[in-house]
């Protein structure tokens, strides 16, 4: 009975470690098409990303470990609205500039950060930027987590763009948009970065890192 009740302890164990919290979001091949029927972008008005107000925030996790978390700041963009409606757009994300939240800078802070910027993860040297460029965008009803659109569009990572379908609240406030998404997740292995993962020989459990990456964004825009 003991024995029962230690792998009972164990499995739990092991169930919540693994990874950051989410949604997975699977990705494709990008579409490289922009959102919005034609007469929609012709006749949408342009809204300019903020910069100070945007941000996407960061989790990553050991398989049987510690997480991190952080920030990756917003550097600019444009946003197409017609009608009251998100149509399309595009918005950078400075890479150089990511953040770790968990940790003081002189307390492993600076290591990890450092480490993200290397060759193992990020490369900043080579990509700096990453980018989203809206593909498409559906509204949708009698959600759980309270989202109203889901938004399609190419993320362009270390170098690698694919398309991911994230859902997202959007609202409109006399000339601000705003849209926020819930906590999701998105493989790392797609974008190339291989770092740590299940796959390399040898590699014990302790230092495996889980593939999935946690993503919460936050974009507004303005007149």
């Amino acid at each position: 009975m003991k024995r029962f009740f230690y792998l009972l302890a164990f499995a739990t164990i092991i169930a919540s470690c693994g990874g950051p919290e989410g949604e997975a979001i699977g990705s494709s091949e990008a579409v490289g098409e922009a959102a919005g029927a034609t007469t929609e972008l012709v006749a949408a008005t342009q809204y300019v990303v903020d910069p100070a107000a945007s941000v996407v925030n960061w989790e990553g996790a050991k398989v049987l470990g510690d997480s991190h978390t952080g920030t990756i700041p917003v550097s600019d963009g444009q946003l197409r609205i017609a009608g009251g409606k998100l149509v399309g757009g595009k918005f950078t994300m400075d890479i150089r500039q990511i953040t770790n939240t968990d940790m003081p800078a002189d307390k492993g802070g600076d290591k990890l950060i450092g480490h993200l910027k290397g060759e193992d993860f990020f490369e900043v040297e080579k990509f700096p930027m990453a980018s989203f460029t809206i593909t498409k965008v559906q509204p949708v009803s009698e959600t759980t987590d309270g989202t109203t659109h889901e938004i399609s569009g190419d993320l362009t990572l270390k170098g690698e763009t694919r398309n991911v379908t994230i859902p997202a609240t959007v609202s409109m406030d006399g000339g601000q948009f705003k849209a926020t998404t819930p906590k999701f997740t998105i493989n790392r292995l797609d974008w190339g970065i291989v770092y740590g993962n299940s796959a390399i020989e040898g590699l014990t459990k302790d230092k495996v890192i889980s593939n999935d990456v946690g993503l919460e964004l936050m974009i507004v825009a303005n007149k």
